[in-house]
């Protein structure tokens, strides 16, 4: 495995940009929906980089980029079009133990970001590790037509109900075979998918004697 696939929680935690073009703006996106707090360091940035920059309270450093900006940072990702600049990140993230992306230039990265489904709660991840991006997104435009209907409203029903499931048996083969029979139930996912709300009760109860009592 050349990589090691991790889902970080980023909320809060500040991350650190170089680089203020399109590439830079895709990625302020993706870690702002993710939470994270942005430090951004670029002597230019797009106009919707100023939109972001204003609404999210982005710290634009708009200086030559030193060490000292990757301080309090838990990654960095540089995004410039200027290469040495992207492995001068790398190398100091690198001696400071922080993970590095180097967008278009996975031998210096220490991550590289994936392409994403987000259905969230349930995210899905694709990555060719590095060596085929067009053909991540091909693979994720054919996962995301092949997902089930009710999907995401089975799973956070699932996350309401876990608590329930797991004060009312304490076997775990029996959680198993429950947590099995809730996701292939056909007549509950079709209650999922119409929100009819009396059948997913009715369909939750059943389930609860049938699998758990």
């Amino acid at each position: 495995m050349d990589y090691f696939p991790l889902f970080c929680d980023l909320k809060g935690k500040r991350c650190l940009i170089v680089g203020g073009g399109q590439v830079a703006t895709h990625k302020a996106r993706g870690l702002l929906l993710a939470g994270a707090t942005l430090r951004l360091v670029a002597p230019s940035i797009t106009s919707e980089l100023e939109l972001l920059c204003a609404e999210h309270d982005i710290e634009w450093l708009p200086v030559p980029l030193i060490k000292q900006h990757l301080t309090g940072c838990w990654l960095a990702i540089a995004a410039t079009n200027d290469a040495a600049a992207n492995r001068l990140v790398s190398q100091w993230a690198t001696a400071e133990q922080k993970f590095c992306n180097c967008v278009d230039d996975p031998s210096c990265a220490s991550f590289i970001t994936p392409a994403i489904i987000d259905c969230s709660p349930v995210i899905i991840a694709v990555s060719c590790g590095g060596h085929a991006p067009v053909y991540s997104k091909i693979l994720k435009q054919h996962l995301s037509e092949q997902l089930p209907a009710g999907m995401r409203e089975m799973v956070l029903l699932a996350g309401v109900l876990r608590e329930r499931v797991n004060q009312s048996c304490d076997s775990r083969e029996r959680k198993r075979a429950f947590w099995t029979m809730f996701f292939h139930h056909a007549p509950l996912r079709q209650a999922v998918s119409e929100n009819n709300t009396d059948e997913i009760h009715q369909q939750v109860e059943s389930l609860f004697q049938n699998a758990l009592f």
